[in-house]
This record gives C-alpha cells, sequence and structure tokens, in this order.
C-alpha cells in the first residue's frame, strides 16, 4: 500500500471524488431546472423530459430550440474569444504540462447542461467529466507531485464526473482504465475504484439519490436470439462507421467568429422543426431509448427518428454546440436495432423488439466512443437488467468488433 500509495495520493483521490460527486449533483439538479422552465412542468407533474417535450405544441418546440441556438451560439463565441483555450481531457492526461483552465471549462461544461436542458441532442455526461478534471486541473497547480500522478488524478476526476451524473461506478471505473489512461495495474484500478466509489455516494446524499436511469421491465430473451445477436453486431458495425464518415465530413468553422452565432440559430431552428415531427430527437436522447426499449414505435417511425437524431446531431456539431455522445449514441443504434428486429422477426425468426433496442444501443456506443467493455457494464447499470443480458451482449459486440475493423480495412476507412 505505501508503496503504490502515499497520503497525497490518496488524499488527492478523496478529493476527486467528493468534487466529482458535488459537480455531478449540482448539473443534475441545474439540468432538471432548465428541463422545468423550459417545458413547463414539474416533479409533481411525474413526467419525464421527452413526454414533457412531447405534450407542449410543435410550434413551441422551434422556438425553444431557436433559443437553445441563440443561447449557445453566443455564449459558445464568447468562451472561444475570450477564454483561455480549451484542453480536451485526453491532452491534459497524456501531457499534464497542457493544463485545462478550470473556470474557462467550468464556464463551457455549464453552458453544455444548459443547452441539453433546453433541447441540444447532444449528451449531458461530458460536462461534469470536464468541469471534475478543470477543476482538480486547478488544485493540481498547488501540489508537486510526478506527472504520472498527476494524470491519474484527471483521469479519475473525469471518471468519477461520469460516475456521479448517471450513478455507474463501476462502468465509469473501466471508463478511466480503458480509455483515458489505458492500464489496468493494481494502483489505477485502486484509484479508479474509489474516486468513482466516493463520487457516487457523495451524489446519492446530495438530492439526487439511487437514480435508475431507465426503469422499465427487462425484455425477454426468445427465439433465435443469440444468432440475431451475431448478426446485428455487424449490421451497428456498418451504421457506426457510416455515422463516422458523415462527421469528418462535416465543415470547419471559426468559433471564434460572430458568424458562429447565426449559424448556431439556424442549425438549432432546424432541429427545432424536426422535432414537430420526432420531438424525441430532443435532449440527449433518453427519451428515445424510453420508446424503443419498451417496444412503443413502428419500425417506421424508429428509422425516422434515426435519421432525424443523426442529422440533429450533425446539426449541433457544425453550429459548434458541445456536449457527450453516449446517450445519442445510444438512441441510434436503439432506433436502427429495433427496424432491423422488426425485418429479422418476419424473415428468420420472432425476437423482442425491446430486447433489440438495448442491445443496439449498447454496439452502437461501444463502437462510437471506443468503449466496449465500458459499454457493456454501463447499460446494465443505467437499466439494473439482469446479468443474464451480457451473454449476448458479447455475442454481438465481438462481432461488430470485427465487421468494424473488416469494414474500414476494406474500404480504407
Amino acid at each position: 500500500m505505501n508503496s503504490m500509495f502515499d497520503k497525497r495520493l490518496l488524499g488527492l483521490i478523496i478529493v476527486v471524488g467528493v468534487v466529482a460527486g458535488l459537480i455531478g449533483a449540482f448539473y443534475t439538479h441545474l439540468l432538471h431546472y432548465i428541463q422545468h422552465f423550459m417545458y413547463h412542468y414539474s416533479d409533481s407533474d411525474h413526467l419525464s423530459f421527452g413526454q414533457a417535450v412531447a405534450r407542449v405544441s410543435p410550434e413551441y418546440r422551434v422556438m425553444a430550440l431557436a433559443l437553445c441556438g441563440l443561447v449557445g451560439g453566443i455564449g459558445w463565441v464568447l468562451i472561444h474569444r475570450y477564454g483561455e483555450p480549451l484542453v480536451d481531457i485526453k491532452k491534459a492526461i497524456q501531457d499534464t504540462t497542457k493544463e485545462m483552465p478550470p473556470l474557462t471549462t467550468f464556464l463551457h461544461a455549464t453552458l453544455q447542461i444548459i443547452t441539453v436542458g433546453m433541447g441540444s441532442p447532444l449528451g449531458r455526461e461530458v460536462a461534469p467529466r470536464e468541469a471534475s478534471a478543470g477543476i482538480m486541473t486547478g488544485l493540481l497547480r498547488h501540489v508537486d507531485m510526478k506527472s504520472e500522478d498527476k494524470a491519474l488524478i484527471i483521469a479519475c476526476a473525469a471518471g468519477a464526473g461520469l460516475a456521479a451524473v448517471y450513478n455507474s461506478p463501476l462502468s465509469a471505473t473501466i471508463f478511466i482504465l480503458e480509455t483515458l489512461i489505458v492500464t489496468w495495474n493494481v494502483r489505477s484500478m485502486g484509484a479508479a475504484l474509489l474516486s468513482c466509489g466516493l463520487a457516487t455516494l457523495v451524489v446519492r446524499q446530495a438530492g439526487v439519490g439511487d437514480t435508475i436511469q431507465y426503469t422499465m421491465a427487462q425484455p425477454p430473451l426468445y427465439g433465435s436470439y443469440q444468432e440475431f445477436a451475431i448478426v446485428l453486431g455487424a449490421v451497428i458495425a456498418i451504421g457506426v462507421v457510416l455515422f463516422d464518415k458523415t462527421q469528418s465530413m462535416l465543415p470547419k468553422f471559426d468559433r471564434k467568429s460572430p458568424k458562429m452565432m447565426v449559424i448556431s440559430i439556424i442549425a438549432f431552428t432546424i432541429i427545432g422543426a424536426m422535432a414537430m415531427y420526432f420531438p424525441e430527437i430532443l435532449g440527449n436522447g433518453k427519451a428515445g431509448n424510453q420508446v424503443t426499449f419498451t417496444d412503443s414505435v413502428t419500425w417506421d417511425y424508429a428509422l425516422g427518428l434515426m435519421g432525424a437524431k443523426w442529422i440533429a446531431v450533425l446539426l449541433a456539431l457544425v453550429a459548434g454546440a458541445y456536449g457527450g455522445r453516449i446517450t445519442p449514441s445510444m438512441m441510434l443504434g436503439s432506433t436502427l436495432s429495433l427496424a432491423f428486429a422488426a425485418l429479422w422477426s418476419i424473415m428468420v425468426s420472432p425476437v423482442s423488439l425491446g430486447f433489440a433496442a438495448f442491445l443496439g444501443a449498447v454496439i452502437f456506443l461501444g463502437l462510437a466512443q471506443k468503449m466496449p467493455i465500458t459499454s457493456c457494464v454501463f447499460m446494465l447499470e443505467l437499466s439494473r437488467f439482469s446479468v443474464e443480458m451480457l451473454f449476448p451482449i458479447t455475442l454481438a459486440m465481438g462481432s461488430a468488433l470485427i465487421v468494424q475493423q473488416i469494414v474500414k480495412a476494406r474500404f480504407s476507412l
């Protein structure tokens, strides 16, 4: 213990957990406040965000998203023009001399939460990761320690932020090890587990509670679900490759230019227009997952949702908006999979469409965000479904990873 963790490092790991937990609680409450204010509902209404959005008029959705574009456009132009240059979490971990500016990073992260609450189609999970890592970066300026220890603290801060906002300590731990520091030694695992566990403890005690993101019955496993899982992995892999390709083709604009304000308003107004017909595309994607996991939409509506969400995410990125891709990726996977499962059920043998949507969300997320193992655990933590689901998940994820590499190599993508 003494050879791997001195008192200072252990103390900082504890601080990480507390800071990330408080940030997660603050952003969760802020997100809910913005959502309630924008879409005129409260906790007493017992409505989900998706239900609240569907309840307002189609014209109101357009107005709300135009306002979101205005707020985001002005906010990010000001941040890029007058704030310190933003530093990506991975860059800060790889090179600890490239510090994340605490104040600018916090404002940047907070703006992400505000825009997602207003209806931006991007995710909320990057904000607590960046804010937690940024705050710890500022604290580390006053601590003399090795660069590898600083990198571990920043990585734990980012992962603990994810644990706090999604109530997912184990998958956040794996996220740290699998994607941020890419090492699995005892020292790293101990730091990651403790910081993510503490962050979850703090956020549960700070008024958020032991929340379950998807409170629904586990979909049944029947029919040729094993064979379906393997084939679905290939289908999702192709979908992810195409989505990555479309993202790479997006035009690049000067984010400091005032023109970005106009582009942002136009792009988000278009998103609002699509939401007149597909209200589930607003917000990070949870609303879309809720209707697909419960098999509450037809296959053709699911395809429409996928197309609309796909375009909405691209428009938000063109507009210069920031946000996570975790839940948007899940929604793209769940909608595509439900439609494919409907076809499979007709041509091969029946499978549960809710099961297919859940499985597709796992696979698309794992591939699109380059965190396959994290994704397998993450979805079970969000839903509290049985580990029985790990069997088809492993079949599908293995198939998807292989097909993704083959497709990329074949077409030089």
